[in-house]
């Protein structure tokens, strides 16, 4: 027999429901601009929730994801939008949800109220049982939404996840990344003062175990995670070869900036067809002594700023390569390519 929670969540789900708002969108995404190669979402901005998606696997397979607002570059069905905000700026987003989820702004200073950590701060959804999850100040009904509000911190890159039944939403796809720009806004430079770049891309790493795509509710189903597809952006296969938001194309001798999101439970190795390039930045900030490498382990909840001079000519195979948790063994890799056009 189901409780009342999970009859709320199969009726939302039945109506391809679960989102806030349009069909789980909500604020303006503005296409790529500058050196970007993806679109985003200036804030103040708000955010609505998928839990009808579908992601395409490269072998023909269909699995059910979840995601914030019109999902990552507004053309797929994992991850969220990237949100910008220029440093010292005050931050607004909201979330709207007819069930349980919230945004940790992981990495970003903020208040226990706006941390999106149920019980002890801002959520959105049911209030089941005259409490269930709790929030900070009034108890939360059924389709109500949140603001979530803090300023932005050091320009660099950072990550935020729905922290409800994490286990499972953050492996169903609901995840982001959170670019803050310096307080000029400018586009091109990493931070005030920090290096230029030509052209910009997001990796947000990714893993499925297939078998967890079916579940509701995080459990005994959900105690092993044995991964069987590994992506960048959503992407694995042969489709991260034909993902513009993936496929690295730059003039020789152009900067790219390439920021690594670990939105992965595994460790993956990132690698650029052997070309060199430099390390900048780790989680948010300027690293005191950046480091030139061929490859760059980053692990789950990390982020790494790289930067690549592009060559003089030619193609190169570029991949991340998943490990195991103890980073003892390759599970799986994804292939992309870097052209110099």
């Amino acid at each position: 027999m189901l409780n009342k929670f999970q009859k709320i969540y199969t009726m939302s789900m039945r109506r391809g429901g679960g989102g806030g708002g349009n069909g789980g969108g909500g604020g303006s995404t503005t296409p790529p601009a500058g050196g970007r190669t993806f679109s985003y979402q200036a804030a103040p901005t708000s955010v609505g929730v998928s839990m009808m998606g579908n992601l395409t696997m490269a072998d023909g397979a269909s699995l059910r994801t979840w995601y914030f607002g019109s999902g990552f570059n507004g053309d797929r069905a994992l991850a969220g939008p990237v949100f910008e905000a220029n440093e010292g700026s005050n931050v607004q987003i909201t979330l709207s949800s007819m069930m349980p989820h919230s945004i940790h702004f992981h990495g970003l200073d903020v208040d226990q109220a706006n941390d999106g950590v149920p019980s002890t701060s801002g959520y959105v959804g049911r209030s089941m049982g005259g409490g269930g999850f709790g929030r900070v100040g009034n108890a939360t009904s059924l389709g109500n939404s949140y603001t979530y509000t803090f300023t932005a911190p050091h320009a660099g890159t950072y990550m935020y996840h729905c922290h409800v039944d994490t286990s499972l939403h953050f492996e169903m796809g609901m995840y982001g990344t959170v670019i803050i720009r310096p307080a000029n806004g400018d586009s091109n430079v990493a931070w005030a003062g920090g290096p230029a770049f030509d052209k910009e891309y997001i990796w947000q790493m990714g893993a499925f175990d297939s078998s967890w795509h079916g579940s509701r509710v995080s459990g005994a189903q959900t105690a092993r995670y044995r991964p069987d597809y590994f992506m960048i952006n959503g992407s694995d296969g042969a489709n991260a070869s034909n993902d513009s938001t993936v496929a690295i194309s730059a003039g020789a001798g152009q900067k790219v900036l390439i920021r690594v999101n670990g939105t992965s439970y595994m460790p993956g190795i990132v690698r650029l067809g052997g070309l060199q390039f430099e390390v900048i930045a780790s989680d948010g900030r300027p690293l005191a002594v950046p480091y030139v490498t061929t490859e760059q382990l980053c692990c789950a909840g990390e982020r790494y700023d790289l930067l690549v001079t592009m060559p003089s000519s030619g193609q190169y195979t570029a991949s991340i390569e998943y490990r195991d948790i103890r980073n003892g063994k390759a599970l799986g890799t994804v292939t992309t390519t870097l052209t110099v056009v």
